[in-house]
Formats: structure tokens, C-alpha cells, sequence
């Protein structure tokens, strides 16, 4: 800012000399051409004066006529008085000795004298005989009508330049003050001006370095004070466009990153600008792999660079599905688009990519369970239909036979009824339209009222059923489900153990957790079967179940029933060797 104030400064000054000077120069040109003519005018009254005297006192023009008359008069002598005749020769000259000059007929203020027959006009040259530069003026002497001679009046230029001299010492000393004045005037003006805009210019270097805070607090002189004041609205919207900017930027930040969907942003260049945890998580790629680096080189293993090629090429929206294998099968649903700025010019492509694993595997249950469902009733139906034809068709068949026909015609109704019972069942809990009756109740005491209808079973089987301690568990929860729960896990047991094998229920308590656990050393589960035991209508052996009367439904119902009470349900299981079920639940 000192520079500034120094360029202001002596930009004031240089122009203050160069206006000076003109001025100067002017004024100076102007007092010479006064002085000259000034000067003149008193060349010609003196010049007229002397000749209409001796037109008046009828002098003879004559050496020894004159000489005496005119020193008579005491005229000037700053001036030289020349008195010629009508044929030019000199009869007097008050500086030089008239009988040594020469003829002045030719002189150009006799000639224009002689010619206008009156006072000729001033004319400036050098004299033969003082050889100095002289102003001359000349005047006819008339008599009777006819110039008889001239008086010519002359005076040196030295004297107009001597006064001159004086009034250009004079103006220049007068131009030097003011120049001094100008000067310490720009300096003191130009402070008053810079100080100003230093302020202006750091509020600026503020606001240029983000920081919207800054402000000019200081009132300044008219257009100064509307510029400060321009800033520092500016400074204030810039403050809260920049605050808005901020906010939208946090919200979509945090909008990105709480999405499931997985959102990346490709800029013109092909450089990966925005790349969210979803996006992140879903392509198994990390953010410093991805951000700012070519989507042909960081997607590939997704197999979509073609797909966003298309996009760039044509400006068309793709969405189809895409299959990874990381090592276990995902389902991206992939969706691209270009984007636009403001005035629609392209500004790049977005890609959207969404986790629809569970969509594909919910509608391939779904597209099972119908199957089973269909299979599953198809079989009952299918028995009695064909019994009660033959019955219905054959009259006289024997009543062993018949009876036989009837109890399997029961047998597949009973089958039947609890199949769509189960499946009702379920759907209820699915649906969360059973509505648990929590209570506090003893959960060893449980275990023993639902194992004591089941006990035959057990004896049928020759298993060894074992079952926790009498001691008391008190835990709050719908005591009917939970008992359901029991019945399943153990009916499960008894369908798929051999005889002799052992069943064992535990109970295991801590502060938090109750687990109810189910353990048999039957057949045990194939590892590959254990993701979806619980899955409706999914058998381990399907000749078993069927023959033991298993719907299939039953683990579905117990994993529901668990976590319609907020439980949890894990198997451990050893083909060949054991099964154990163990059902958690909080306190």
C-alpha cells in the first residue's frame, strides 16, 4: 500500500509540474505579447507626440533646428528618437551621430509610414549601428498636406526582456510555492485516499482467503463509503451463500454416506470424484484406490466399463443386474446416467449400485415355497383321492381292505390338516399377528409339563432322554410359543435319531441371557445344509420326514418364534455325530 500511495503521490505531482508548466509557459507567452504591445502603443503616442509637435512649432527639419528643439522636450531615454528627412537622410538620432548613417528611406517602419501616410506598425530587428535587437515605430511630419519627414521612435528589446525577466522570476518563484503546495497537498490527498483502500484492499485479501467474517467498520468519504459498504454486503452473502453451500454439502455428504445404495460420480475426464461407504463396501475397493483414479482401471472387476462407455457415447440411462463373486455370489442391481450442470452441459455419469441379494434369494424362496407348498399338499390330496375311488368304485372289497383304505384316507387328512395349519402358523408369525403374552414363568418347569405327553415317543425310540436339574429359571416371555418351541426342537430330535441314541435339554442362565439347548446324538446335519435348515419346507432327508409325518415347517416356525422374542437360534451340528439347537433369550 506505501507503493501506492507513493504512485498516487507523484502521479499528483508530475501532473501538477506538467500543468504548471503550461500554465507558466502560457502566462509568460501572454505578459511578453502585453509587455510588446504595450511597449508598442507608447512607441506610437511618443512617436505621434514628437511629430505633431513639430507639425505645431513648424520646426525646419534641419541638424541645427532640431538638435536644440529636441533636447528642449526632455523626452525619454529609454527611447531613440530619429528624425528623417522626405528623401531618408538622417538629420537627428538621439544615440548616434546622424551625418555618419545611412539613408532610411528603405526602412520597413518608413516605408509603411510613408505608404499609410500615418503611423506605421511596430517591426523588431537588429539596429546597423547598436547592434542590439530594437523595436521601431515611425510617424510622418506633415506640412501643408505632404509628408515633409518621419520621426521614428525606437526602444530596445533588452528592456522588454529585462522586465520580462523580472515577471518570469516572479511567476516562477510564485509557481514554485504552489508546486510545493500541490505537492504536499497530492501527498496528504492521496494518503487520505490509500488509507481507505488499504482497509478495502485487506478486507478483500480476507474475504479472497475465505474468511467471510471480515468487514470494513470505518465510515469514508462518499464513493469510498459506498464501495466499503458494497463489500461488505458482498462479505455477508458471500457468509451465508457459502454457509448454504456448507449445510447442502454436509446434508448430501451425510445423505451419501448413510445410503445403502452404493453412489459413485464420474467426472468428464473419466476420474472418479465421489465415491460413497456403500459404494465402497459393495465393490470391496478402498478410498484412496478410487478417488480421483480412471473408472477403466478401479471398476473393471465389476464388469461394467462398457456399460458406462455406452452412457458417455449416447447419453442413455443402463440398468440391468450384475453378479460378483467374492467368493460367495452378490447381486448388484446397476444403474447409470449421465449428468448435467446448470446450463445442461454434460458434466459426467453417476452410477448407482444396490445390494439385491436377498431380493434374488427371497424370491427364489418364494418361488420354492410355492413349489413345496404345491408338492407338499399335492401328495395328501393325491392319497386320498386315490383310496376314495377305489373305495367309492369297489363294493366289494373286503373290510380289512376297506378299513385299511380308511386309515389311510385319516391318516393323510391328519397330514393334511397340519400342513395347513402349520402354514397358516407361520404365516400369522411372519406376519406379526400373533400377539405374545409375556409372563414370568418357570422355564425348568416348562420343560417338564411339554416333555410328558412326548415321553412315549422317546420310549417307542428306546432314546435316553435327559433333562436339566429342578431348579428354578424364571424367564419372561409367552410361555405357550416358548413351549411350542420346545415341542419342535424336540420332535426334530426324535425324527432324524437312531434308536438308543441320547436326547439332553439344558438350561444355561447368566445375568443377561437364557439359553434353552437341545442336544442329540443323532444323525447329525451335512454342513452344507446348515444355511438353510431353517428355510420352509427344507428337508435334510426327505424319505425321512415324510415317513416320520414332518411337514417341514417345523424350524421355520421356531427361528420366527424366536425372534418375534427378540431371541436368537444357533445350530452346531457334526454329520454323523450331533445336533444341538441352542435357543437364546434376553432376560
Amino acid at each position: 500500500m506505501n507503493k501506492l500511495w507513493i504512485r498516487i503521490t507523484v502521479s499528483f505531482f508530475i501532473i501538477s509540474i506538467v500543468g504548471l508548466c503550461i500554465m507558466f509557459f502560457f502566462v509568460e507567452n501572454v505578459n511578453r505579447t502585453t509587455y510588446e504591445s504595450l511597449s508598442s502603443q507608447r512607441l506610437k503616442e511618443d512617436s505621434e507626440l514628437v511629430s505633431s509637435l513639430i507639425e505645431n512649432d513648424t520646426i525646419d527639419l534641419n541638424y541645427k533646428s532640431i538638435q536644440p528643439w529636441i533636447e528642449s522636450l526632455k523626452l525619454s531615454d529609454s527611447n531613440r528618437y530619429t528624425i528623417i528627412n522626405r528623401t531618408g537622410q538622417v538629420i537627428y538620432d538621439s544615440e548616434a551621430n546622424s551625418l555618419h548613417m545611412e539613408n532610411h528611406l528603405d526602412r520597413p517602419e518608413v516605408r509603411s509610414a510613408l505608404k499609410n501616410e500615418s503611423v506605421s506598425e511596430s517591426f523588431l530587428r537588429e539596429s546597423d549601428t547598436e547592434k542590439v535587437n530594437m523595436m521601431y515605430i515611425a510617424s510622418p511630419i506633415q506640412s501643408d498636406g505632404e509628408i515633409v519627414g518621419f520621426v521614428r521612435v525606437s526602444t530596445a528589446l533588452k528592456t522588454i526582456e529585462a522586465v520580462t525577466n523580472k515577471i518570469w522570476v516572479s511567476l516562477l518563484v510564485v509557481f514554485t510555492l504552489i508546486l510545493v503546495a500541490t505537492l504536499i497537498s497530492a501527498a496528504l490527498l492521496s494518503y487520505k485516499i490509500t488509507q481507505p483502500i488499504q482497509k478495502i484492499n485487506d478486507a478483500t485479501k480476507r474475504l479472497e482467503e475465505k474468511d467471510y467474517s471480515a468487514r470494513i467498520n470505518e465510515p469514508f468519504p462518499a464513493e469510498l463509503n459506498t464501495l466499503s459498504e458494497s463489500i461488505n454486503s458482498l462479505a455477508g452473502s458471500l457468509n451465508e451463500y457459502v454457509t448454504e453451500i456448507v449445510d447442502q454439502s454436509k446434508q448430501l455428504e451425510s445423505i451419501l454416506s448413510n445410503l445403502i445404495t452404493g453412489v459413485i460420480l464420474i467426472n468428464p475426464e473419466g476420474k472418479i470424484v465421489v465415491a460413497n461407504e456403500a459404494a465402497l463396501n459393495l465393490t470391496s475397493l478402498t478410498r484412496e484406490n478410487v478417488i480421483d483414479s480412471d473408472y477403466r482401471e478401479s471398476l473393471v472387476p465389476l464388469n461394467i466399463l462398457r456399460d458406462i462407455r455406452h452412457v458417455y457415447k449416447y447419453d442413455k440411462i443402463i440398468n440391468h443386474d450384475v453378479y460378483l463373486y467374492t467368493p460367495e455370489e452378490t447381486v448388484l442391481n446397476f444403474y447409470a446416467a449421465p449428468y448435467y450442470g446448470q446450463r445442461w452441459e454434460r458434466r459426467g455419469v453417476i452410477v448407482a449400485l444396490h445390494n439385491i441379494s436377498d431380493i434374488k434369494r427371497l424370491e427364489n424362496v418364494r418361488r420354492d415355497f410355492v413349489a413345496n407348498v404345491s408338492h407338499e399338499l399335492k401328495t395328501p390330496i393325491t392319497s386320498i383321492k386315490g383310496f376314495a375311488e377305489t373305495l367309492i368304485e369297489n363294493d366289494e372289497l373286503p373290510k380289512e381292505v376297506e378299513k385299511e383304505f380308511l386309515q389311510i384316507i385319516f391318516d393323510e387328512s391328519v397330514r393334511l390338516n397340519a400342513l395347513i395349519a402349520d402354514i397358516l402358523n407361520l404365516s400369522k408369525i411372519e406376519k406379526q399377528q400373533i400377539k405374545l403374552n409375556e409372563t414370568n414363568f418357570d422355564l425348568t418347569e416348562l420343560v417338564y409339563t411339554t416333555v410328558r405327553p412326548m415321553k412315549r415317543l422317546f420310549k417307542d425310540k428306546q432314546l435316553n432322554l435327559t433333562l436339566p436339574e429342578k431348579s428354578e429359571h424364571i424367564l419372561f416371555a409367552d410361555k405357550e410359543r416358548v413351549g411350542q418351541i420346545l415341542i419342535n426342537l424336540l420332535s426334530n430330535a426324535v425324527n432324524y435319531t437312531q434308536d438308543g441314541d441320547d436326547v439332553e435339554v439344558r438350561i444355561e442362565e447368566t445375568e443377561e441371557f437364557m439359553k434353552l439347548i437341545v442336544h442329540d446324538t443323532g444323525a447329525g446335519i451335512p454342513e452344507e445344509s446348515i444355511d438353510r435348515l431353517f428355510e420352509r419346507f427344507y428337508r435334510v432327508d426327505t424319505a425321512r420326514s415324510k415317513k416320520d409325518g414332518g411337514t417341514g415347517l417345523g424350524l421355520a416356525i421356531v427361528k420366527h418364534l424366536v425372534e418375534l422374542h427378540g431371541g436368537t437360534i444357533a445350530v452346531d451340528s457334526i454329520e454323523g455325530e450331533h445336533t444341538t439347537f441352542t435357543v437364546t433369550f434376553e432376560k
